[in-house]
C-alpha cells in the first residue's frame, strides 16, 4: 500500500512523528479516500486491531503478500487456522532454545565486521553489517546451505526490492519455491537440526500438518520476514545511539544492552504499519464508527509514542522501564520471529561495542526506505573507531 500523501516527502519519511502526534489529537481514525483504508493512531485503539482478530480479521487482507503469490501463510490466517500453521515451528523459535545460536552468530556478526573494517574504518552499517548478518542468520537457522546464502539473498533482493514489480516477484517466487521444495524433500529423506527439517517432518496423527504447497509457502515467509525488520531495528539501534549520545554508556556497560534495543523499537521501530486487517463487522474506536468490510491501517510507529502510555515519548530513554511498545505487534499475530531480532539486536550490538571505541554517522548520501511501512535505511554510512 502507497504511503498516505502526508507522508510523501523523505523528510516525512524520517520524521512522521509530528504527523503522528496532530493525528492523534485531531483524528486518531479517520477515512483516507485517496487510500481507500482507515488509518488508525493511538495506543489502545491500534492494539486491538491486532489483536481482536473476530472483529479486525486478517483473512483475505494480507499487506505481506497482496497479490496471492505465496499461498496459505499464518500472517493471514486467523485462528484456529493460524495457530495450526504456527504450531509447526513456535517451539523452535522460544528464546531459549534460540539462545544456543549465539555462538554461530556471533561469528558470523565477528565475520562482517572484520570484512567490513579491512578497508579501513568507513563502513556502511546496511550494506555491510546488519543486512548480511540478518539473512546468513536466517538461512543457517533453515538450514539453507552455505554455498547457497549469496543466491537465495540475491532472489530475496529482487522480490523485496522497492522496485520489484509483479513479473520479478513472480519469478523470485517461483525460484524460491523450487529452491524450498528440493530442501524439503532432502530433509524428509535425511532430516538434520534444523528449521526446514521441523517444517518437512511436521505431523499430527501421522498425517502432515502442513500440506506440500503451504512448506514451501512458509519456508519463502520466514526467509523473507527473517531478515529485513531485523537489518533496519539494528541499523537504527546505531544511528539513534551516535544521535543521543549513549552510545559511549552502553559501550562501557553503563546500559543494559537489551532494555536499549527495546527502547529503539518503541523509538524507531522498524514496522511502523500494519494494513493486513479488514472489519468484520461495523466496530467504533475513538468515537468513530468503522463500517463492514474496510481495510484498516494501524499506525504502531504513532501507537508506540502515545503520551497515554509512555512518559516522555518523543525522548529516548535508553533505560526506559516498563515499555509497553508494540513493535512487534500485539496478540495472536506477534511477531513469531522477535525473540530471534532481540538475540541478533543483542549480539550485533554486542560485539560493535567490544570493538569500536566510538561511531558516527558520516556526511553523505544515506538512503531512506522509501516505504511508510518500514522505518531505516537502506544505506547507513558510518565511521567505527575501533578500540586503541
Amino acid at each position: 500500500m502507497r504511503p498516505p500523501d502526508e507522508l510523501t516527502a523523505e523528510e516525512r519519511l524520517m520524521d512522521p512523528f509530528p504527523w503522528y502526534e496532530t493525528m492523534r489529537e485531531t483524528e486518531p481514525v479517520r477515512y483516507d479516500e485517496s487510500r481507500d483504508c482507515w488509518d488508525v493512531f493511538r495506543y489502545d485503539d491500534v492494539k486491538r486491531a491486532l489483536s481482536d482478530y473476530e472483529t479486525f480479521t486478517s483473512t483475505g487482507a494480507s499487506d505481506f503478500d497482496p497479490n496471492g503469490n505465496l499461498g496459505t501463510l499464518l500472517i493471514d490466517e486467523n485462528p484456529p487456522e493460524h495457530d495450526r500453521l504456527r504450531g509447526v515451528v513456535e517451539e523452535y523459535f522460544q528464546p531459549g532454545n534460540l539462545e544456543e545460536l549465539r555462538p554461530s552468530i556471533r561469528s558470523i556478526v565477528d565475520d562482517r565486521l572484520d570484512r567490513a573494517l579491512e578497508d579501513g574504518r568507513e563502513i556502511d552499517v546496511i550494506g555491510e553489517l546488519t543486512a548480511p548478518v540478518t539473512v546468513l542468520t536466517i538461512s543457517r537457522l533453515l538450514g539453507v546451505p552455505e554455498d547457497d546464502w549469496d543466491l537465495v539473498r540475491q532472489w530475496s533482493g529482487a522480490m523485496t526490492g522497492d522496485e520489484a514489480g509483479r513479473d520479478a516477484i513472480m519469478e523470485g517466487v517461483g525460484k524460491m519455491y523450487e529452491y524450498f521444495g528440493n530442501l524439503l524433500d532432502e530433509r524428509r529423506q535425511n532430516p538434520e537440526s534444523d528449521l526446514i527439517s521441523v517444517i518437512a517432518g511436521s505431523e499430527a496423527d501421522d498425517e502432515p500438518t502442513l500440506s506440500p504447497s503451504e512448506q514451501r509457502a512458509f519456508c519463502v515467509f520466514l526467509f523473507l520476514a527473517g531478515h529485513s525488520t531485523t537489518t533496519h531495528a539494528v541499523g537504527n539501534a546505531l544511528w539513534t545511539l551516535e544521535e543521543t549520545g549513549e552510545y559511549e554508556r552502553l559501550r562501557d556497560g553503563e546500559l543494559d544492552r537489551r532494555t536499549v534495543f527495546d527502547e529503539v523499537l518503541r523509538y524507531r521501530g522498524p514496522v511502523q504499519s500494519i494494513s493486513g486487517r479488514r472489519t468484520a463487522e461495523a466496530v467504533e474506536l475513538s468515537g468513530t464508527e468503522i463500517p463492514e468490510g474496510e481495510r484498516i491501517v494501524s499506525w504502531i510507529g504513532s501507537a508506540n509514542r502515545d503520551p497515554d502510555v509512555f512518559d516522555d515519548p518523543d525522548q529516548f530513554c535508553p533505560d526506559r522501564r516498563p515499555n509497553r511498545h508494540i513493535a512487534f505487534g500485539f496478540g495472536p499475530h506477534y511477531c513469531l520471529g522477535a525473540p530471534l531480532a532481540k538475540l541478533e539486536g543483542d549480539i550485533i550490538l554486542d560485539a560493535v561495542t567490544d570493538r569500536v571505541e566510538r561511531l558516527e554517522v558520516n556526511e553523505g548520501p544515506s538512503e531512506p526506505v522509501e516505504l511508510a511501512t518500514s522505518y531505516g535505511f537502506d544505506r547507513l554510512p558510518m565511521t567505527f573507531h575501533p578500540h586503541n
